[in-house]
């Protein structure tokens, strides 16, 4: 193959692919980390509020509420090759998709105390994209 042909092809090859890569976010990241402001027994609501910010949402029930804190993040890597010219015929594609979240539960009992928290750590566990 001579290098004119060779240069053809790579050019035609370089626009035909595509890659993108995404990153989005559900939510809001904690404002402080809940194992040090937490306090089973002795925090109240308002400051709940004040040192981890507002909930994505809010369940009540008879023994007392429940905030929830939900920050997702989503990676996304995509390649893809076509034909340019003619028939725009995808040749190959490959896409990689990773989800995971921070996920914060706060129990209160009926006086708007904590009586218990859950807390897990999930998008530090996402590979560099």
């Amino acid at each position: 193959m001579s290098s004119s042909r060779r240069f053809a092809c790579v050019v035609l090859l370089a626009l035909a692919s595509g890659c993108t890569i995404g990153r989005s976010y559900l939510g809001s990241p904690l404002l402080a980390d809940p194992r040090q402001v937490l306090v089973v027994g002795n925090t109240a609501k308002a400051e709940v509020l004040a040192k981890l910010g507002p909930p994505d949402r809010i369940l009540r029930q008879k023994s007392g509420d429940i905030f929830v804190y939900n920050h997702a993040q989503r990676n996304s890597s995509e390649l893809e090759i076509q034909e340019p010219v003619v028939t725009r015929l995808t040749i190959f594609q490959w896409e990689k998709v990773q989800e995971k979240s921070d996920r914060l539960m706060v129990f209160f009992d009926e006086a708007g105390v904590v009586s218990a928290f859950g807390y897990r750590q999930g998008r530090n566990e996402l590979e560099p994209l």
